[in-house]
């Protein structure tokens, strides 16, 4: 089976076109595009294609505009039509902090889907091969991703999971990006492959002398790692290309996981995704870790091969911090601990905090309170204290700390206490904030327990020592935040 047969019948196994489809072809005049030009107009007489030639001049080399006529020539050649144009990439990076790499397959991905949309069609060709495939998987793997990574280019992807910046002015009404895909017609035929049936073919490719610049990461990973790597397993390539493919597929069963999960824990989404923190809780790590990992690509989707430490670091902190706490994950996102919910969400978004804060006088929200019941010796353990969970909860030592003594009140510049288990030593209030991440706009309203002047605790943070309970202690006094409880008529 030559290498035509072998293009169609991956294009038929994965259902990537069918007959009488218009597409794109995007033609960089290299042999892996050219190939695919050629191996498509061939199909195209079966099947009554209707190819359209798009070039997207990078205008990075003095020969640039000499390789877009050069495009422009291989289309007529084929009675099929042409469109180009020339875009500015290093000015696109510096704008937009990307590397030449990433600024121009932004660009050349913009680019084709603009030229979809004013042809009138919805498939977009491009000529990754299965080395390609090797390089990207190698490329993510170094990179830290998870298996969305590891399972590389996709024979048919939307071109809404891509970066685009088409202006509503490009579009026409009945036609979006989302509604465009991208197709991979060469992804299991070798570089080595291609080369030779340029040869066979009398096509004369051009060659892009920066391919062999490694001061690209794709191109030293091309150049030197992996040539390095068939040191160890010449058939590197092809392992990396067969991994992608299994990989693929334990993705699609993983996601179906995800959907479920997703539907029993998460309790809103849009501009945020907001977790029911009780469900959260029941769930491993690794399941968390998947949920973040999903909720991270719904709300920053340009982010690509998401690191695993970010989102580990924010699951180990969501299974342990307390309400009121946030911590940074990635991409200006954060997430954020309340009473009942986890929260991920951009740092300038605000959603309504569900936690007992306190106004200038003192008074908690209406649907809070604070609560002070006497436990009787027999009525208690320290055993039992010790294994309170209810970060909103306390316990002291009732004679040390007299009942008519106690209100609350909000922090004040240079509050000292000495909290527990420091031996004695003293420390700002709004140290205690600080070390626990407590949101800033939330640090004014944070209840603080006091005896007379004196702070107590710093409610669901941290207990003075000079209070706590002991195997001398005969009364305890319970100290609780609660919600009040809505009688039903």
């Amino acid at each position: 089976m030559n290498l035509q047969e072998r293009v169609r019948a991956f294009i038929e196994e994965r259902e990537l076109l069918r007959p009488r489809l218009g597409l794109v072809v995007g033609v960089s005049g290299g042999p892996d595009s050219l190939c695919l030009l050629d191996v498509l107009h061939h199909l195209a007489a079966d099947w009554s294609l209707i190819l359209h030639v798009a070039h997207l001049n990078h205008d990075l080399r003095p020969e640039a505009a000499d390789e877009a006529q050069f495009v422009r020539a291989e289309a007529e050649r084929r009675s099929l039509s042409f469109h180009t144009e020339t875009a500015d990439v290093r000015g696109h990076a510096q704008e937009y902090k990307r590397s030449i790499e990433e600024a121009a397959r932004e660009l050349r991905y913009a680019f084709l889907a603009r030229v979809a949309v004013t042809v009138g069609v919805e498939t977009i060709a491009v000529a990754h091969t299965a080395d390609d495939q090797a390089e990207t998987v190698l490329m993510h793997f170094l990179r830290g991703s998870g298996l969305a990574g590891l399972r590389g280019m996709l024979p048919k992807t939307e071109v809404g999971g891509q970066k685009l910046e088409v202006g509503v002015s490009d579009l026409r009404p009945a036609k979006r990006t989302s509604d465009l895909q991208i197709i991979r017609p060469l992804l299991t035929t070798t570089r080595a492959e291609v080369i030779a049936y340029c040869a066979e073919r009398g096509l004369r490719p051009v060659y892009d002398a920066t391919n062999q610049d490694t001061a690209y990461f794709r191109n030293r990973l091309r150049h030197e790692l992996l040539p390095e790597m068939e040191t160890y397993n010449p058939n590197i390539r092809a392992v990396l290309a067969r991994m992608a493919e299994v990989v693929a597929g334990e993705y699609e069963v993983l996601q179906e996981v995800i959907k479920d999960l997703w539907k029993r824990v998460v309790r809103a989404e849009g501009l945020h995704v907001e977790y029911d923190r009780e469900r959260w809780l029941t769930l491993t790590v690794p399941e968390q870790r998947a949920l973040l990992r999903e909720a991270v690509h719904r709300l920053r989707p340009d982010e690509r091969d998401v690191d695993f430490t970010p989102l580990e670091r924010a699951v180990r902190f969501s299974r342990k911090a307390t309400p009121g706490r946030s911590c940074d994950v990635l991409g200006g996102l954060r997430l954020k601990i309340t009473s009942k919910a986890v929260i991920l969400s951009s740092w300038d978004y605000h959603p309504d905090v569900d936690l007992p804060l306190i106004d200038s006088t003192g008074s908690l929200p209406q649907h809070w309170e604070f609560v002070m019941e006497s436990l009787n010796p027999g009525s208690w353990s320290l055993a039992q204290i010790h294994a309170n969970t209810d970060q909103w909860c306390a316990y002291v030592d009732a004679r040390k700390f007299p009942s008519t003594s106690v209100r609350l009140r909000t922090r004040w510049p240079g509050y000292r206490f000495q909290p527990l288990g420091m031996g004695g030593h003293s420390m700002k209030v709004s140290d205690v904030f600080v070390n626990a991440k407590v949101e800033e706009s939330l640090r004014d309203r944070w209840p603080l327990v006091l005896s007379f002047d004196q702070v107590v605790w710093v409610a669901s943070l941290r207990l003075d020592e000079r209070y706590k309970v002991t195997e001398e202690t005969q009364t305890v006094l319970r100290l609780s935040f609660v919600r009040k409880v809505t009688k039903v008529e």
